[in-house]
């Protein structure tokens, strides 16, 4: 021990003899700085969370206590937490601090600095962690947002719509909102501009009349027009066979008609009343999108903005709060005491980015015909 102290030393006082740059100094300065204990919060999960009342519990978390503990013991038992044989130093987090530490920092406008000191990790664990849980909902996403199948599961999908306002044959609702971002790394700042001259990542969702999403599409750039960014999504090519014989989504004006997709009359000042009607019946129904929307972000308040570097990380985490939201829906999981509300509707270019097709068009103003003559 001796020995290796005069080496250091040695070390120390030929690089003070040798160097006289601020920058040396620096360095020298670190070598000789005694090493400094990270000072963080202790036992915060067992001390503090564990003894929160359920109103606690959903004010902080923004979950039920139970919807928690639902996620908690599907987590310990998926492939994304692996246990470790202990071998000294400091013990393994359990899964339930894994879960919690991933919703508290999705439920509340934090940073990973300030849940590192929370929850006693350091910041690559608290990264760890954070991946290992979205690796977890990713990975169980396939059974909690999906597209129905049968003609039973779209019959009551369909039913649901109707007793909003009576648009029949209503399959989902479709619209794009932006999830603010800071740029990417390695990426051209202005591809993610959106037409609101703030940069972000666009995510296309459908969503059922009970809020749930039956299909997300995240990860284009915001400079990709509505009806671009449905073509380039996953869903685009299944619409048709999905919403045959009779069944189609409801979107804005953004969109082009087609006979799976269905939207509303251009407004010039010489509409029929009983086009009038068709449009506030689709507005009213297609509403339930932008509710959707509007409680995604209310509850998971990390998606005010986002301040990932990879664009991967980044639309893995959107796609983990979009099932959480599903689960959530599915438990009943409302929040209560506060207001969410839609996004509010911006003032929109109505044009196509790209020549839609001509005879799916006109399908498309012949379905909307026949339903604008039962009103």
């Amino acid at each position: 021990m001796e020995k290796i102290f005069f080496v250091g030393n040695n070390l120390i006082n030929e690089l003070l003899e040798s160097s006289s740059s601020s920058s040396d100094d620096e360095e020298i300065g670190i070598l000789l700085h005694p090493k400094v204990k990270c000072l963080r919060v202790k036992d915060f999960v067992d001390e503090v969370l564990n003894l929160y009342t359920d109103r606690e519990f959903k004010r902080n978390f923004r979950v039920e206590r139970e919807s928690a503990q639902y996620l908690i013991a599907k987590y310990e038992s998926s492939s994304s937490y692996v246990r470790r044989n202990y071998r000294g130093g400091r013990p393994q987090a359990t899964p339930s601090t894994h879960v919690l530490l991933f919703l508290w920092f999705c439920s509340n406008k934090t940073t990973i600095r300030e849940v590192s000191n929370l929850f006693n990790m350091s910041y690559s664990s608290v990264h760890n962690v954070l991946n290992n849980v979205m690796s977890f909902l990713l990975e169980i996403s396939p059974d909690i947002i999906k597209l129905p199948e049968s003609d039973t599961e779209k019959e009551i999908i369909a039913h649901d719509f109707a007793a909003i306002c009576g648009f029949p044959n209503v399959l989902g609702c479709i619209a794009e909102t932006y999830i603010s971002t800071r740029a990417p790394k390695k990426t051209v700042r202005s591809t993610y501009i959106n037409r609101h001259d703030t940069i972000s990542v666009p995510m296309q969702g459908i969503c059922d009349a009970n809020l749930k999403f039956i299909d997300v599409f995240i990860g284009a750039p915001s400079k990709v027009h509505e009806s671009r960014l449905l073509k380039l999504s996953f869903i685009s090519k299944k619409l048709p066979k999905l919403c045959l014989p009779k069944y189609h989504l409801l979107g804005d004006s953004d969109y082009p008609i087609r006979n799976f997709l269905l939207i509303p009359y251009m407004d010039y000042g010489n509409l029929t009343e009983q086009e009038k009607m068709y449009n506030y019946k689709l507005s009213q129904t297609r509403m339930r999108i932008e509710n959707a929307f509007g409680l995604l972000k209310c509850r998971f308040r990390q998606l005010m903005r986002l301040d990932f570097l990879e664009v991967e990380t980044t639309t893995k985490f959107i796609m983990a709060c979009c099932v959480l939201h599903n689960i959530c829906i599915d438990k009943q999981d409302v929040i209560e005491g506060e207001e969410y509300c839609a996004e509010p509707a911006s003032v929109r270019e109505h044009f196509h980015s790209e020549v839609s097709d001509s005879v799916l068009t006109e399908l498309g103003e012949m379905k909307r015909s026949q339903i604008k003559s039962l009103f």
